[in-house]
């Protein structure tokens, strides 16, 4: 554990978590990849969004795997899946091949994703400032990562779609840092247990994971399909990896000015993501033939994810205690990654359910599915408020 302060450590550590929010990065190359393999609309966003579906399986799995071969060695089994599933697509010419490589990549994501975080509560378990710092750094990682790797998947697909995937090869980079700077992780935590951790977990943990799925299919919805919107109306050559590279940029921003955005209105973050989330997505639906209105909606649609989730980490300490906290965490992922992966599902029910063969269709119907929330939210708060107007009373 002595290494665990160097710079060189905590790059190390660090560079894992620019990895995991990748899968999206390729997005751009997906309307070249579906008119080159003839696919439906539905089975170019899978590529997209089926890593999340190993994601699933894996981050239940990654704790287990952890516990028999070590931390540090299934992170390193995490960064191959992801190095070679990743790649794969450029040499295959057939689908469900690539929706397997993708699968295995997101395998990967799921072995280190819970351990991205882990690993720097184990290491730095003393040191309440560098690890608060450093998870800091991490979720800003995450957004950096995805930003750069839209960016360089959408200089690739200029010279060809299949290129886009070379981009996961950093994960053998990452890999070799990862090995030679990070020393083995070892959680000497002592298993103590008093009352409260011996409480079960509250019900809105679930109720959250819920929510937490439908915005992840929200927000992935909009990802996976502003490439289709914007060649239906630039063309079909048109190359979209540098709009979509602005949405984490987008997120970054907001993240830095959160701190003084929750001071000002408390919990009512949440409602004003659910606002602009809403905005964003009529916006998106009504844009068809509108372009501005399109990126109007799709910039939008950057900041809701910056404001909401806070709201959601924030709440779980009072839903399940500490000893549970890294399995309501977990439940959370996972309900996060289920909603990536159905994602193409929920938008081609909705376009059937509207009744309308148009790509913008269902982004109409989930403005009002948000309105909805927001209306519950809404509701529970002012009941909330009213039971302390009449305690003091």
């Amino acid at each position: 554990m002595e290494k665990r302060n160097s710079g060189l450590t905590q790059v190390a550590i660090l560079a894992i978590s620019i990895l995991l929010t990748s899968a999206t990065a390729i997005n751009g190359a997906l309307p070249q990849m579906r008119a080159s393999l003839s696919m439906t609309t539905t089975q170019g966003e899978l590529v997209a969004t089926v890593p999340s579906l190993g994601v699933v399986i894996f981050v239940v799995l990654s704790s287990l795997i952890a516990k028999k071969i070590g931390i540090k060695r299934t992170v390193q089994i995490g960064l191959l899946l992801v190095g070679f599933g990743g790649i794969a697509p450029i040499f295959l010419v057939n689908y469900p091949l690539i929706i397997m490589s993708r699968f295995i990549l997101g395998a990967g994501f799921g072995l280190f994703n819970s351990l991205a975080v882990s690993i720097i509560n184990i290491l730095y378990r003393d040191e309440e400032n560098r690890r608060a710092n450093m998870l800091g750094f991490r979720g800003a990682a995450e957004n950096i990562g995805s930003a750069v790797m839209t960016i360089a998947a959408g200089i690739l697909l200029s010279i060809s779609w299949k290129l886009s995937f070379g981009i996961y090869a950093i994960a053998f980079f990452v890999l070799i840092v990862f090995t030679l700077f990070v020393p083995e992780i070892t959680d000497k935590t002592p298993n103590k247990m008093n009352h409260k951790d011996k409480e079960k977990i509250n019900m809105t943990v679930f109720l959250l994971a819920l929510f937490a799925l439908f915005l992840v299919m929200t927000f992935v919805a909009i990802g996976v399909r502003f490439p289709a919107m914007v060649t239906s109306m630039r063309g079909g050559n048109y190359n979209a990896s540098n709009l979509l590279a602005v949405m984490p940029i987008i997120g970054i921003i907001t993240g830095f000015f959160f701190g003084r955005i929750y001071q000002a209105l408390g919990e009512k973050c949440l409602h004003l993501g659910l606002i602009l989330l809403a905005v964003a997505t009529l916006l998106i639906g009504i844009s068809a033939g509108n372009f501005p209105l399109l990126l109007i909606g799709y910039f939008i649609s950057g900041i809701p994810g910056s404001l909401i989730f806070p709201f959601i980490y924030n709440s779980l300490n009072k839903y399940a205690p500490a000893s549970k906290m890294n399995v309501v965490t977990s439940i959370i992922l996972i309900g996060c990654n289920l909603g990536s992966f159905l994602a193409p599902f929920g938008l081609n029910l909705l376009q059937k359910i509207g009744g309308s063969e148009s790509i913008f269709t269902p982004f109409i119907a989930l403005s009002t599915i948000i309105l909805g929330i927001l209306m519950i939210f809404v509701i529970r708060d002012m009941n909330i408020l009213q039971r302390k107007v009449d305690k003091t009373e």
